[in-house]
């Protein structure tokens, strides 16, 4: 750890007070909420829309959840295509907030969606194959899981904050700052630990990693699901049989959050290692810090099952 990456950490814990109360910001997804926090550290802590183990894509807005919402001047959300349940309740519940819809930032790198169970190399540049029916295919709302898109989104806060809270405008910026160069220090370690397995294959359960392939350039060759609310089908199925059948393919990635008993129906019979990755965090502790953990975990994940496959 180099001396400029100390000074940035204990800038964020003895940075100077703020000028003026902190405004009232929610954010939906816990690793976003990382970052938010990260650029309001010293001003105020944003509230977590979803804090407990909950699925993105198919939760109920609680109560508690919708007087947060009432409450707000700043919502950060990821956008309908991943929280479709926030659509309407930010129509009418957080109808005086100012709504950042991330998918709209500009400065994203935005991958088109995959629709395919096996993917040929580059999908997440030229799209997936064997298109299915049914559901939104236009893009991959999983962007979080690229650091320089994280970069993208702090840039985005630091822009929102300093107009909405001006007096404070300057610990925002140096915030970001810090959060800037820590993100360019997670990228460069994640590099460095998955360069061993970087080329070795593996499955998901369900298809949220592009981001992260495309970035650090591991082997991912496939999905069971696509999306978690839409069952695999025959098609699908056959294709991951085969691929399994091949021998090749040493670890099967699970989520906490989603029902996996297909993941051993798959697997039975075979030697194919089975673990878990968490895209969202879901143990991980809110707040400052929780974005680059979110990020090592996984990695973490991805390198112990597939150190394990160089082996006898």
């Amino acid at each position: 750890m180099t001396i400029r990456w100390l000074c940035m950490v204990m800038a964020l814990f003895f940075i100077t007070p703020a000028l003026a109360k902190a405004p009232n910001v929610v954010v939906s997804l816990k690793p976003v909420h990382g970052l938010i926090a990260g650029v309001m550290a010293g001003v105020g802590e944003p509230g977590l829309l979803l804090a407990a183990v909950a699925d993105p894509h198919s939760h109920a807005l609680l109560p508690s959840q919708a007087r947060s919402l009432a409450s707000a001047e700043v919502v950060f959300w990821v956008g309908a295509k991943l929280e479709r349940y926030l659509q309407r309740p930010l129509s009418n519940i957080a109808a005086k907030a100012q709504i950042v819809t991330l998918l709209d930032n500009p400065e994203l790198r935005i991958l088109p969606a995959r629709r395919s169970g096996i993917w040929r190399p580059h999908d997440h540049e030229a799209g997936g194959e064997d298109h299915e029916a049914g559901g939104d295919h236009d893009s991959d709302p999983h962007f979080w899981l690229d650091p320089r898109n994280a970069q993208a989104i702090v840039r985005q806060a630091v822009m929102v904050l300093r107009k909405v809270d001006p007096d404070n405008g300057h610990l925002y910026s140096q915030n970001g700052d810090g959060m800037l160069y820590g993100l360019s220090v997670l990228e460069a370690d994640l590099h460095r630990l998955l360069a061993p397995v970087r080329t070795l294959p593996y499955l998901v359960l369900h298809d949220a990693y592009q981001y992260f392939e495309a970035r650090f350039r591991t082997n991912g060759v496939g999905a069971i699901a696509i999306s978690p609310d839409r069952k695999p089908g025959a098609r699908r199925i056959a294709a991951i049989r085969q691929r399994l059948r091949q021998g090749n393919v040493r670890c099967l990635f699970q989520e906490a959050e989603f029902n996996s008993n297909i993941v051993a129906t798959l697997t039975e019979g075979s030697d194919i290692r089975v673990a878990t990755l968490d895209p969202i965090g879901l143990r991980v502790r809110p707040g400052l810090g929780a974005y680059g953990q979110v990020l090592r975990q996984l990695a973490g994940a991805l390198e112990n099952c597939l150190s394990y496959s160089l082996g006898p």
